[in-house]
């Protein structure tokens, strides 16, 4: 069954609220509560065309074996030099084992084009019947914190006919030992202010297979995943797409662990790396026995992810090889999942790397989000110590495809798709043709027309990057502030794609467009 060793190897390496009631042999953690989890959360947007208040979530875990009242909540907004404090009208007594609420405040239009720090002050009341003062959270071991939430006047800068979204995020149908996640009907009304347009629900299959009461016992009849997909059906709208997937475990080419998600398909079974069986690591499918549906996604998930010696010995993880994905026609790659500039760019070069070795792979960007909306808050060291950042929150880098009917599943299909953390790029190469991206052009020349859009949140457009990859000669040409309707000369084999930067460090990737000359 899953022990210590899963809290050691798997905890540093998700993004998850934590769960804190864990113990081993009457071992219990420094953050350990005698009271349920309690957390408020909230996005890091919203956008006034798109609702008139700031949702608030309260979310409380384990209150069946950890009872408590709620007493008061207070939030207090700061902006400029001004400081608002509202009461929320609630006082509960909580007793289920997964209970959430959504609060709503007002936008007011001072509040419009300003960037508010947020905190919320609660008091609780816990089991022994001792009253509590709280900020944001009731965790120990952790650092106060302020929420910040951006007011914007404008959506996101993206014509109409481009869709954005999140690609892979955990609901609370993730729940075990050391992680939850939040519920389905919160990250949809947080998407949709912060200008998102769909969702992929990922939770791990290992996860989707379980009772529905107990993490620890699987049910072949899959009721947690017919329960979700019945709770997504009733969500879905035309303006706000939520579609179930999910992060199955599957076997690479050396028959270790790596994660695919799923999307809008039948159930895939994985509990390779589990460690629900301490040492039974070995994957139930391998990638080779995936069948590909139009309807449909696979995506690789996180593939340039470095897996700690420890969980490839004990959970026989691995990694994505390039031959994983050609092989199996894998050609959409979650490579970035995290926000973290470092990585992004790490990733992006890694992306950059396969190209030139003439795979046709395109880049979608996600952040494999636990809840986590503002903040990860996950367990950083096993019993001792909760880690508090924002590397991996939710929709901070989202994926945009071109959808007039907002259909992300074919949008992706599509692959005119580019990725960003707030700023839009497109570009076409024109000829007696237009090519978008996705396209290939057999052509020896284009002109190069774009189009880049920023607001207010994310800065003005500072630089422009035009890449010209030459597969032949394994070699990629950067040029600087290139300028819309030059002529560009195209390698015979190659392709081309964009970047654009803001003021405030916020980036727009597109997919390339591909060159193959039928002379050569």
């Amino acid at each position: 069954m899953r022990d210590f060793f899963f809290n050691l190897l798997i905890t540093p390496f998700i993004g998850s609220y934590a769960e804190i009631h864990y113990t081993l042999k009457g071992l219990k953690a420094r953050y350990y509560l005698n009271a349920p989890e309690i957390i408020f959360d909230m996005p890091i947007r919203c956008i006034k065309k798109r609702t008139n208040t700031i949702p608030i979530a309260l979310i409380v875990k384990d209150a069946h074996v950890y009872p408590t009242y709620l007493n008061s909540i207070f939030v207090n907004i700061k902006y400029q030099n001004k400081h608002e404090k509202h009461q929320l009208t609630f006082a509960q007594h909580i007793k289920k084992s997964f209970f959430y609420h959504i609060f709503h405040i007002e936008i007011k239009d001072e509040y419009i084009n300003q960037n508010l720090k947020i905190s919320i002050e609660f008091t609780y009341t816990n089991k022994k019947g001792k009253r509590i003062k709280a900020l944001n959270d009731n965790y120990k071991t952790i650092k106060e914190h302020l929420f910040e939430c951006f007011i914007s006047r404008e959506d996101l800068p993206f014509p109409i006919d481009f869709k954005k979204g999140e690609p892979h995020y955990h609901s609370n149908y993730t729940s075990d030992q050391v992680e939850f996640g939040a519920p389905i009907e919160v990250a949809q009304t947080f998407a949709y202010c912060m200008g998102m347009d769909w969702l992929f629900v990922t939770d791990h299959s290992y996860d989707l297979d379980d009772e529905q009461d107990n993490y620890l016992i699987n049910n072949p009849e899959l009721p947690k995943w017919h329960q979700q997909a019945r709770e997504i059906q009733s969500l879905d709208r035309e303006n706000m797409r939520i579609i179930q997937g999910e992060e199955v475990s599957i076997g690479n080419k050396l028959k270790q662990n790596v994660h695919l998600l799923s999307i809008n398909r039948a159930f895939i079974q994985g509990k390779g790396d589990s460690a629900e069986r301490w040492f039974h690591n070995k994957a139930d499918h391998n990638l080779s026995e995936i069948e590909h549906k139009t309807d449909g996604l696979l995506i690789a998930a996180h593939p340039f992810d470095q897996i700690p010696f420890a969980q490839k010995i004990t959970l026989n993880r691995g990694n994505w090889a390039l031959d994983d994905m050609l092989d199996n026609k894998i050609d959409l790659i979650q490579a970035i999942n995290t926000n973290a500039l470092n990585d992004v760019f790490a990733a992006v070069n890694r992306w950059k790397s396969f190209l030139l070795q003439g795979a046709k792979l395109y880049l979608l960007a996600g952040n494999d989000a636990h809840g986590n909306f503002q903040y990860m808050k996950q367990i950083k060291t096993p019993f001792i110590k909760l880690l508090l950042n924002k590397k991996q929150t939710f929709a901070r880098f989202f994926t945009a495809c071109k959808s007039a009917d907002n259909n992300p599943i074919d949008g992706i299909n599509s692959k005119y798709i580019l990725v960003s953390n707030g700023p839009f790029l497109d570009f076409q190469l024109k000829t007696t043709k237009t090519y978008n991206i996705g396209d290939t052009i057999n052509e020896f020349s284009a002109k190069l027309i774009y189009q880049a859009h920023s607001n207010l949140e994310f800065g003005e457009i500072k630089i422009i990057k035009l890449f010209i990859g030459n597969i032949d000669k394994k070699q990629e040409i950067c040029l600087n502030d290139a300028k819309s309707d030059i002529l560009l000369e195209l390698p015979k084999r190659g392709y081309i794609r964009m970047e654009c930067f803001t003021s405030k460090i916020n980036i727009a990737i597109s997919n390339p467009i591909w060159i193959e000359q039928s002379d050569y």
